[in-house]
């Protein structure tokens, strides 16, 4: 198994949760048997939340994503605008993080700029709260994100 880094939610007799390392959306029903995996494109720190037969979390690139609770579907995904821009290319083409350019550097400071470019994208590690269908995150960016 991955690393589960965040909280699950547990709807209807299924838990959800996604994973740091392998960057996969998990629903695996009470028995802990998988009843399907997403991957989600980058790694995963949020909580998922849920309203309704949508699931929302926070994703490491920058982004929110929704899927669908019955199939894993992606609904949408929105992106802050530090992650479209990908200034410093913190991100490759398909929106993962870009590991060969953390930690190039000998000296010990790299970590602290890895993390540092890695933050400036407006990474989601907030777990999303959903009052009268808009969706509230707080990113790494500064901003507190209001989605409708």
């Amino acid at each position: 198994m991955s690393w589960v880094i965040s909280s699950p939610a547990v709807v209807r007799g299924h838990i959800l949760f996604a994973t740091s390392d392998s960057s996969l959306f998990h629903i695996v029903d009470s028995a802990g048997k998988s009843v399907l995996q997403q991957p989600t494109g980058s790694y995963v720190f949020s909580s998922p939340s849920v309203a309704g037969d949508v699931v929302i979390y926070g994703v490491l690139n920058g982004s929110l994503q929704a899927r669908d609770l019955h199939t894993g579907a992606l609904l949408w995904e929105y992106q802050t605008e530090a992650s479209r821009q990908n200034k410093s290319w913190i991100l490759t083409a398909d929106r993962k993080m870009n590991g060969p350019w953390f930690g190039a550097s000998s000296w010990r400071e790299s970590p602290l700029i890895a993390v540092d470019d890695q933050f400036s994208i407006g990474a989601f590690l907030s777990s999303p709260l959903i009052v009268g269908g808009t969706v509230f995150a707080g990113a790494t960016d500064g901003y507190l994100y209001a989605l409708q």
